[in-house]
């Protein structure tokens, strides 16, 4: 039911993205328009990752990478909520802010963790929709890469 509902959200990104293409260009989104694409799936991964990682705090074999990754998962929280909050003020500054810092951070936890194939598919396609709606293809795939390739960095399940 989840990756239907991915694949649903990046159909519709897509859509958006290729209207957009279709036009003389003299429309844009707005920095909210832009965010009620993004922040529900940037949402949707923070608060998994937050579930799986409070999990792995409680196990001794995860707990040193739970420990990295929630440090990682707080430092994000004010810019996310600065973007996704309900009632929040979006800019083009705190959007870019959320692609620059929390896009890559909550990229690079999903890397590290050691969750299924499947969990990190998930989380990387939610990302996905998010990173094209703020038009940052590759961030997320990059940051994923290297918290893999990171030798700390434990083996997926």
């Amino acid at each position: 039911m989840k990756t239907q509902t991915l694949i649903a959200a990046l159909v519709v990104a897509c859509m958006l993205v290729l209207a957009g293409c279709a036009t003389d260009g003299a429309k844009q989104l707005s920095p909210a328009q832009i965010a009620a694409i993004a922040c529900p799936q940037v949402n949707l991964v923070n608060s998994q990752l937050t579930v799986i990682n409070t999990a792995m705090l409680a196990s001794p074999a995860t707990a040193p990478f739970a420990k990295k990754a929630s440090a990682e998962l707080i430092a994000i929280q004010p810019t996310v909520a600065a973007v996704c909050a309900a009632g929040a003020t979006v800019t083009a500054t705190n959007l870019q802010a959320l692609a620059q810092q929390a896009l890559p951070a909550l990229g690079t936890v999903v890397g590290s963790l050691p969750i299924t194939p499947a969990q990190q598919a998930q989380a990387q396609a939610a990302l996905v929709v998010a990173e094209t709606a703020l038009g940052l293809a590759g961030v997320v795939e990059q940051q994923i890469q290297a918290a893999k390739a990171d030798p700390a960095a434990p083996t997926s399940k």
